[in-house]
């Protein structure tokens, strides 16, 4: 066992699954909790785990891993475009402004996936190794 399994296994009961804030409207979706404060929100990324718009369990820290990810790439890209990030106090937490929502999804895999039209498994297997403007090799 490494040393993050045994980190994570001996987690497993203490995962963040609920907050309870006194202050501002809550919003809970299945990963995140949002408060809404006068002026800014307060983003809470959880452990939770969903698949198919259920909760299905909680994995510790996976709150942390997300948060911090999109923290790092919101700081990567703020000189491109601006966003939404006031600060990030805590590794689960976001605080941010209110802005008008753009949007935009996208998921990233270590391996070539998926079954619609547009994603890259289907052009790939159909024999198309450019996608998005990037030359796959065969294989």
């Amino acid at each position: 066992m490494t040393d993050y399994t045994k980190i994570i296994a001996a987690d497993l009961g203490n995962c963040l699954t609920e907050t309870k804030l006194s202050n501002g409207k809550k919003y809970r979706g299945k990963v995140r909790d949002s408060y809404e404060l006068e002026d800014r929100l307060i983003l809470i990324t959880t452990d939770r785990q969903s698949a198919f718009d259920r909760i299905l369990a909680a994995i510790p820290f996976k709150g942390q891993v997300l948060n911090q990810t999109s923290a790092w790439w919101f700081e990567q890209t703020k000189e491109i475009i601006s966003n939404h990030v006031i600060n990030v106090p805590d590794p689960n937490v976001t605080v941010a402004k209110k802005c008008t929502v753009f949007p935009i999804e996208f998921v990233v895999r270590g391996y070539i996936t998926g079954s619609t039209s547009t994603s890259l498994w289907t052009v790939y297997n159909s024999g198309d190794r450019e996608y998005c403007g990037n030359v796959l090799p065969d294989g």
